[in-house]
């Protein structure tokens, strides 16, 4: 039984402790290959489901709650910016101070991603604020993608250029797999450790 719950230990306590991130720069293929299933807010609709317009503020009660992201900004109101023609996306600016924008998970995610326009730095947080990973993305052929896959729960994302306004143009989450998937997991390795014979 001690051996059992050592060898327990060993394989649960690693993912803990420190943070194993695959970042993707212009990658959306590998992304999408690592992360699995991808749920994606490309604000070409409003949270209520309307066409987009530009100009709509998007505030703590008309927001993506549904979708299952939360967008919001430390100075400055996001609103739709962008046309029928070209794309919407998110903006926010603050005035003469600097801003970004916050992409809040409504449940943990082991994958997220960003579109932009370039010049961004995106960063990912874990549950309890820790930072799992930042980038930078300098200019690109046409929208710059960022995207992460972490062993950590990631709990939100910064979008943000060291200026006084903000933008992410589409967002990208996987969910954590279910608790019974992770259990299911768990209770499997030890039967395997369960079964291994004594001389190996």
């Amino acid at each position: 039984m001690r051996f059992i719950l050592t060898a327990v230990t060993i394989l649960v306590f690693p993912m803990a402790a420190s943070a194993q991130v695959t970042t993707f720069e212009n990658d959306y293929e590998g992304f999408l290959e690592a992360a699995g299933v991808v749920s994606t807010i490309d604000f070409e609709t409003l949270p209520n489901g309307d066409p987009s317009q530009a100009g709509v503020d998007i505030t703590d009660e008309f927001n993506y709650d549904a979708q299952g992201a939360h967008f919001s900004a430390p100075i400055g109101i996001p609103e739709i910016h962008g046309n029928p023609d070209s794309g919407f996306g998110l903006f926010v600016s603050g005035g003469s101070e600097d801003t970004w924008l916050v992409s809040s998970l409504l449940e943990p995610a082991r994958a997220a991603g960003v579109f932009f326009g370039g010049h961004s730095t995106v960063s990912i947080y874990g549950l309890d604020d820790t930072l799992l990973e930042t980038r930078f993305l300098g200019g690109c052929a046409e929208l710059c993608f960022l995207g992460f896959v972490s062993d950590i729960p990631i709990g939100y994302v910064i979008t943000e250029r060291e200026s006084n306004e903000a933008r992410i143009d589409e967002f990208a989450f996987a969910p954590v797999p279910e608790p019974g998937t992770l259990a299911l997991l768990a209770s499997g390795a030890v039967l395997v450790i369960r079964r291994r014979p004594r001389g190996s």
